[in-house]
């Protein structure tokens, strides 16, 4: 949409003052007021080495500032279920740190685990190791904006035009798609079961949860 000129010794990475993620998630039975009260404990300048995918090679400074960490409904539902997004504002952000953040506030918002295990993974003293734990999927996050000082971009009309359509044309063909899969869910219910024919082989035993801290650790830094 725009260029802007720059200072020499400019750099993209490390000339930017703060950063904007957006990551879009279904409410579902998840607690929100759970996992805001969790998301507030990231505020502020914290030690997130267990919040990270671990890249010791480069990595020597694991502290980052939050500015914000909010959790809010989007302008789309479905089957009465509210579309969310959590938007986060920081200083810098380590490598995955987001999607380790939104990936333990999931477990807070299902219930298997309390917003005040924030505090004890932010405690590097108590907890000086990261527990092993899987991040939460990279599709639905988004890089919304970039802070810079002095840069103002010169936009061009015919290009954010060119970019509207495009948007406009994926939109459109996403919204095909789901609509074919909804036809396919409709089309599924109407199919009759047959209660005379055991489903026990198709029944998947749920893992139990066990918790962050009592989980095998990374190595060591």
């Amino acid at each position: 949409m725009g260029w802007s000129p720059i200072p020499v010794g400019f750099s993209a990475r490390f000339s930017c003052l703060s950063r904007v993620y957006k990551y879009f998630f279904w409410q579902g039975n998840l607690n929100i007021t759970a996992m805001q009260t969790a998301a507030e404990k990231f505020l502020g300048e914290h030690d997130f080495r267990n919040f990270c995918k671990m890249d010791a090679d480069n990595v020597h400074n694991y502290r980052r500032h939050i500015l914000s960490f909010e959790i809010l409904p989007f302008n789309e539902s479905d089957n009465a279920d509210q579309l969310m997004i959590m938007k986060i504002k920081g200083s810098a952000f380590l490598w995955h740190q987001v999607r380790c953040m939104v990936a333990v506030l999931f477990l807070i918002g299902q219930g298997l685990e309390s917003p005040n295990v924030i505090d004890l993974l932010l405690d590097i003293e108590r907890t000086p190791r990261k527990p092993q734990f899987p991040m939460a999927p990279e599709i639905p996050l988004v890089l919304q904006s970039c802070e810079f000082e002095g840069l103002k971009f010169i936009c061009s009309s015919d290009t954010k035009q060119a970019l509207n359509e495009h948007l406009e044309r994926e939109c459109r063909s996403h919204k095909l798609q789901s609509a074919i899969f909804h036809e396919a869910l409709l089309n599924s219910s109407c199919i009759e079961i047959d209660s005379n024919i055991s489903s026990d082989h198709t029944k998947k035993k749920g893992a139990s949860h066990i918790p962050l801290l009592s989980r095998p650790t990374e190595r060591p830094i």
